[in-house]
């Protein structure tokens, strides 16, 4: 089983999967937006460089994302996905095209790329998509505080479009079934508790396919999470080194 958590870069997507994989004993598929990505801070550079490396960029996230899922396919059991491939293509790439970002020729190459392997066994849909929304006042406040410098440094304009195009995009989803989760009524990292709130929604959708024994809730690490400040994540690799 394959849960997808969704929802526009602020939304928690990462701190929740983390929540959930933790709380069920899921393993987690985490995207790709670390220093394994070489493209995502020089994407954020400005104007120029969006339309520099926004295929690149988009090429790197389709890539390893079915790489992940080949994997956790091959691997089975129970997972929880941070993103899925639909809102990379659908939502960022395109965006990407409508926006200007990336010529009509990149776009036609990436959307082949797109259709062929959304035909690959791996491209399977998930059990569930549970999506994140709330007022894009909100998602940019979060962005404010909790983002990465790439992000909070990007036009806010950039994320007014992207805000409008994942409320066209989750309107028409038909892949799965959807959790739609307002961000402004629970805060996973402030209040770790307020996943149980969350756990019993999702078991009214999916009751049959959730593990019949779960781990005993624990808190969430913010020092984990993308918006940990940079002291903890220092500290946090310098405890796996």
């Amino acid at each position: 089983m394959i849960l997808g958590v969704a929802g526009m870069i602020g939304c928690g997507k990462t701190t929740l999967s983390r929540a959930l994989a933790q709380r069920f004993g899921l393993q987690l598929a985490l995207e790709s937006v670390g220093d394994e990505n070489p493209w995502l801070t020089q994407f954020y550079s400005g104007p120029d460089c969006m339309r520099t490396y926004g295929l690149h960029l988009q090429l790197h996230f389709l890539a390893t994302r079915f790489k992940a899922m080949r994997r956790m396919r091959a691997m089975g059991g129970s997972w929880v996905l941070d993103r899925t491939w639909y809102e990379d293509a659908e939502i960022f790439a395109r965006g990407l095209y409508e926006q200007g970002y990336m010529s009509e020729a990149d776009w036609t190459l990436y959307e082949m790329l797109y259709g062929e392997l959304l035909h690959a066994p791996a491209a399977r849909p998930p059990r569930l998509l549970i999506y994140l929304e709330g007022p894009l006042s909100t998602i940019l406040g979060r962005i404010a505080t909790r983002g990465r410098p790439g992000e909070r440094d990007a036009d806010p304009e950039y994320f007014a479009a992207l805000h409008e195009r994942y409320a066209r995009w989750i309107a028409v989803f038909r892949h799965c079934p959807v959790l739609r989760l307002d961000v402004r009524e629970y805060d996973v990292i402030g209040d770790p508790a307020a996943v149980e709130g969350i756990v019993a929604r999702l078991r009214r959708q999916i009751e049959g396919d959730l593990p019949q024994t779960e781990l005993w809730p624990g808190a969430v690490d913010a020092s984990d999470t993308p918006f940990a400040p940079a002291q903890a994540r220092r500290s946090r690799k310098a405890r796996s080194a």
